[in-house]
């Protein structure tokens, strides 16, 4: 998946990991689930990268924070990238990004422990949108102005 910008790896690698720790959905919305979805919400709507090292490896005066409306890679790092004025290949780039995994992996931690305590609630709204027949997010139309639509069908029993 490297380099399609596609999902970005961090809440990816971990709701794989809140599915090795709770369970994966067999039937129905479980815990894990719905940690999904609260992660990828989150991820989506934090001005990211929340986390700011003691340390950081490169000497940034401040770091600049996106919020990116979607949990795509290319939305995601595209939208800092016109903020921070920083390119693709930059120290400052890679620097965000390794701030923003540490910053989801750390939600991840914060949301588990909730489950684990027994204190874990959910609080994304997403729900997918099923209005042309398929699900997913409808934010499509920020970057992309003509999005097609699919053939509404009927499946005959």
């Amino acid at each position: 998946m490297v380099g399609w910008g596609t999902v970005c790896g961090s809440p990816a690698g971990a709701n794989i990991v809140a599915n090795l720790i709770i369970g994966p959905r067999t039937a129905g919305a479980t815990e894990g689930h719905h940690i999904a979805n609260d992660l990828m919400q989150w991820y989506s709507e934090a001005d990211m990268p929340v986390f700011k090292p003691a340390k950081p490896r490169i000497a940034i005066d401040k770091i600049v924070t996106t919020s990116s409306d979607s949990p795509l890679c290319h939305v995601s790092v595209g939208k800092w990238m016109e903020t921070s004025g920083h390119p693709l290949k930059s120290a400052e780039r890679k620097d965000r990004c390794a701030r923003v995994a540490a910053s989801t992996a750390y939600r991840l931690v914060e949301l588990l422990n909730d489950w684990k305590n027994g204190d874990y609630e959910t609080t994304a709204d997403f729900s997918a949108v099923k209005e042309h027949g398929i699900t997913g997010q409808m934010n499509c139309g920020e970057c992309h102005n003509d999005v097609p639509s699919p053939p509404m069908t009927t499946i005959k029993s």
